[in-house]
Protein backbone atom coordinates (compact mmCIF):
# COMPACT_ATOMS: atom_id res chain seq x y z
CA UNK A 1 0.00 0.00 0.00
CA UNK A 2 1.49 3.35 -1.05
CA UNK A 3 0.61 6.55 0.73
CA UNK A 4 0.00 9.61 -1.42
CA UNK A 5 0.25 12.82 0.54
CA UNK A 6 -0.65 16.13 -1.05
CA UNK A 7 2.11 18.67 -0.39
CA UNK A 8 -0.27 21.66 0.00
CA UNK A 9 -1.68 20.07 3.17
CA UNK A 10 1.68 20.40 4.88
CA UNK A 11 3.67 23.64 5.23
CA UNK A 12 6.67 23.97 2.92
CA UNK A 13 9.77 24.59 5.06
CA UNK A 14 12.19 24.29 2.15
CA UNK A 15 13.64 21.22 0.51
CA UNK A 16 16.89 19.47 1.36
CA UNK A 17 18.79 17.33 -1.12
CA UNK A 18 20.80 14.17 -0.51
CA UNK A 19 23.13 12.38 -2.89
CA UNK A 20 23.20 8.60 -3.14
CA UNK A 21 25.19 7.29 -0.17
CA UNK A 22 24.69 10.39 1.99
CA UNK A 23 23.62 9.90 5.62
CA UNK A 24 20.83 12.14 6.90
CA UNK A 25 21.39 11.29 10.57
CA UNK A 26 23.10 8.70 12.76
CA UNK A 27 22.02 6.69 15.80
CA UNK A 28 22.25 8.91 18.86
CA UNK A 29 21.87 12.22 17.01
CA UNK A 30 19.39 14.69 18.54
CA UNK A 31 15.89 14.38 17.03
CA UNK A 32 15.25 17.96 15.92
CA UNK A 33 12.56 17.52 13.25
CA UNK A 34 10.36 15.19 11.25
CA UNK A 35 10.96 14.78 7.52
CA UNK A 36 8.79 14.08 4.49
CA UNK A 37 10.50 12.32 1.58
CA UNK A 38 9.61 14.03 -1.69
CA UNK A 39 11.61 11.89 -4.13
CA UNK A 40 14.13 9.08 -4.10
CA UNK A 41 14.58 6.14 -1.73
CA UNK A 42 16.05 6.11 1.78
CA UNK A 43 16.62 3.28 4.20
CA UNK A 44 16.82 3.15 7.97
CA UNK A 45 19.44 0.74 9.36
CA UNK A 46 20.76 -0.51 12.68
CA UNK A 47 23.94 -2.29 13.65
CA UNK A 48 23.71 -5.64 15.41
CA UNK A 49 25.96 -6.41 18.42
CA UNK A 50 28.03 -8.48 15.97
CA UNK A 51 28.60 -5.41 13.80
CA UNK A 52 26.29 -6.38 10.94
CA UNK A 53 24.11 -3.77 9.27
CA UNK A 54 20.42 -4.65 9.06
CA UNK A 55 17.79 -2.74 7.11
CA UNK A 56 14.93 -1.73 9.40
CA UNK A 57 12.74 -0.16 6.74
CA UNK A 58 12.72 1.59 3.39
CA UNK A 59 11.43 5.16 3.20
CA UNK A 60 9.51 5.92 0.01
CA UNK A 61 8.22 9.19 -1.49
CA UNK A 62 5.38 10.59 0.62
CA UNK A 63 6.57 8.90 3.81
CA UNK A 64 6.99 11.04 6.93
CA UNK A 65 9.76 9.80 9.24
CA UNK A 66 11.99 10.83 12.13
CA UNK A 67 9.28 9.85 14.61
CA UNK A 68 11.77 9.81 17.53
CA UNK A 69 10.97 13.52 17.79
CA UNK A 70 7.43 12.68 18.93
CA UNK A 71 8.64 11.08 22.16
CA UNK A 72 11.64 13.28 22.78
CA UNK A 73 14.22 10.62 22.01
CA UNK A 74 17.49 10.71 20.14
CA UNK A 75 17.69 9.00 16.75
CA UNK A 76 17.39 5.24 17.07
CA UNK A 77 18.26 4.46 13.46
CA UNK A 78 20.71 5.66 10.84
CA UNK A 79 19.02 6.94 7.67
CA UNK A 80 20.96 6.90 4.40
CA UNK A 81 20.08 7.63 0.78
CA UNK A 82 19.95 4.69 -1.63
CA UNK A 83 19.36 7.13 -4.51
CA UNK A 84 19.57 10.86 -4.95
CA UNK A 85 16.72 12.20 -2.84
CA UNK A 86 14.81 15.34 -1.89
CA UNK A 87 13.10 15.79 1.46
CA UNK A 88 11.36 18.46 3.50
CA UNK A 89 12.01 19.09 7.22
CA UNK A 90 8.79 19.35 9.26
CA UNK A 91 9.03 21.20 12.57
CA UNK A 92 6.49 19.95 15.08
CA UNK A 93 5.63 23.33 16.60
CA UNK A 94 4.60 24.63 13.16
CA UNK A 95 2.13 21.83 12.37
CA UNK A 96 -1.62 22.19 12.91
CA UNK A 97 -4.17 19.47 13.67
CA UNK A 98 -4.68 18.53 10.00
CA UNK A 99 -0.95 18.27 9.42
CA UNK A 100 -0.52 16.15 12.55
CA UNK A 101 -3.24 13.84 11.24
CA UNK A 102 -1.24 13.44 8.02
CA UNK A 103 1.82 12.55 10.11
CA UNK A 104 -0.17 9.93 12.06
CA UNK A 105 -1.62 8.51 8.86
CA UNK A 106 1.79 8.21 7.22
CA UNK A 107 3.34 6.49 10.24
CA UNK A 108 0.41 4.06 10.40
CA UNK A 109 0.80 3.10 6.74
CA UNK A 110 4.54 2.61 7.20
CA UNK A 111 3.96 0.41 10.26
CA UNK A 112 1.70 -1.85 8.20
CA UNK A 113 4.33 -1.99 5.45
CA UNK A 114 7.11 -2.79 7.94
CA UNK A 115 5.09 -5.66 9.42
CA UNK A 116 4.36 -7.02 5.94
CA UNK A 117 8.01 -6.70 4.91
CA UNK A 118 9.07 -8.39 8.14
CA UNK A 119 6.96 -11.43 7.32
CA UNK A 120 8.41 -11.56 3.81
CA UNK A 121 11.96 -11.42 5.14
CA UNK A 122 11.42 -14.13 7.75
CA UNK A 123 9.16 -16.46 5.76
CA UNK A 124 10.64 -19.06 3.43
CA UNK A 125 14.19 -19.85 2.43
CA UNK A 126 16.72 -17.25 1.34
CA UNK A 127 16.04 -17.75 -2.39
CA UNK A 128 12.39 -16.80 -1.82
CA UNK A 129 13.33 -13.82 0.33
CA UNK A 130 15.80 -12.53 -2.26
CA UNK A 131 13.15 -12.82 -4.97
CA UNK A 132 10.63 -10.87 -2.87
CA UNK A 133 13.17 -8.20 -1.99
CA UNK A 134 14.21 -7.65 -5.61
CA UNK A 135 10.61 -7.42 -6.77
CA UNK A 136 9.94 -4.86 -4.05
CA UNK A 137 12.97 -2.77 -5.00
CA UNK A 138 12.01 -2.93 -8.68
CA UNK A 139 8.93 -0.87 -7.75
CA UNK A 140 11.10 1.75 -6.02
CA UNK A 141 13.48 4.45 -7.22
CA UNK A 142 16.17 1.76 -7.52
CA UNK A 143 14.19 0.08 -10.29
CA UNK A 144 14.12 0.75 -14.02
CA UNK A 145 13.43 -0.90 -17.35
CA UNK A 146 15.51 -1.72 -20.41
CA UNK A 147 14.30 -0.77 -23.88
CA UNK A 148 12.67 -4.17 -24.30
CA UNK A 149 10.64 -3.61 -21.12
CA UNK A 150 12.63 -6.03 -18.95
CA UNK A 151 13.00 -4.54 -15.49
CA UNK A 152 16.20 -4.19 -13.51
CA UNK A 153 17.28 -3.14 -10.02
CA UNK A 154 20.36 -1.05 -9.21
CA UNK A 155 21.55 -3.00 -6.19
CA UNK A 156 24.60 -4.67 -4.67
CA UNK A 157 24.88 -8.07 -3.04
CA UNK A 158 25.67 -6.30 0.24
CA UNK A 159 22.46 -4.28 0.09
CA UNK A 160 20.43 -7.44 -0.58
CA UNK A 161 22.11 -9.15 2.38
CA UNK A 162 21.31 -6.23 4.68
CA UNK A 163 17.71 -6.17 3.45
CA UNK A 164 17.08 -9.90 3.88
CA UNK A 165 18.99 -10.56 7.10
CA UNK A 166 21.55 -12.77 5.36
CA UNK A 167 25.30 -12.77 4.82
CA UNK A 168 26.84 -11.32 1.67
CA UNK A 169 28.46 -14.67 0.89
CA UNK A 170 25.12 -16.51 1.02
CA UNK A 171 23.48 -13.88 -1.19
CA UNK A 172 26.29 -14.00 -3.76
CA UNK A 173 26.02 -17.79 -3.97
CA UNK A 174 22.26 -17.70 -4.51
CA UNK A 175 22.45 -14.84 -7.02
CA UNK A 176 24.74 -17.12 -9.02
CA UNK A 177 22.18 -19.93 -8.80
CA UNK A 178 19.35 -17.62 -9.86
CA UNK A 179 21.50 -16.52 -12.80
CA UNK A 180 22.13 -20.15 -13.78
CA UNK A 181 18.38 -20.80 -13.56
CA UNK A 182 17.76 -17.95 -16.01
CA UNK A 183 15.90 -15.77 -13.52
CA UNK A 184 18.48 -12.98 -13.17
CA UNK A 185 21.23 -11.42 -15.27
CA UNK A 186 23.86 -9.80 -13.02
CA UNK A 187 25.94 -6.80 -14.06
CA UNK A 188 27.95 -4.26 -12.08
CA UNK A 189 25.68 -2.95 -9.30
CA UNK A 190 22.65 -4.04 -11.32
CA UNK A 191 20.44 -7.13 -11.57
CA UNK A 192 18.14 -7.62 -14.54
CA UNK A 193 14.95 -9.54 -13.73
CA UNK A 194 15.33 -11.74 -16.79
CA UNK A 195 12.39 -13.98 -15.91
CA UNK A 196 10.14 -11.85 -13.72
CA UNK A 197 7.30 -14.38 -13.90
CA UNK A 198 9.67 -17.01 -12.58
CA UNK A 199 10.81 -14.72 -9.77
CA UNK A 200 7.21 -14.01 -8.83
CA UNK A 201 6.50 -17.74 -8.69
CA UNK A 202 9.60 -18.27 -6.53
CA UNK A 203 8.47 -15.44 -4.23
CA UNK A 204 5.01 -16.99 -3.90
CA UNK A 205 3.34 -14.22 -5.89
CA UNK A 206 2.16 -16.38 -8.81
CA UNK A 207 -1.53 -15.84 -9.37
CA UNK A 208 -1.42 -12.56 -7.41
Amino acid sequence: MTLHLHPPSLPDFGHRSLRRGDTLYHVGDPASSLYRLESGLLRAVRLTPQGRTLTVRHIRPGDIFGEELLHGAVRGQQVTALTDATLTPLHLQQLGLQELWEVTRSLSVQLQRIMSDGVHIQDGDLRERIARYLLSLADSSLGGAHRDGTRYVRVTHELIAEGTGATRESVSKLIGELRDDGLLTPAYRCLTLTDEAGLRALAGYDGV
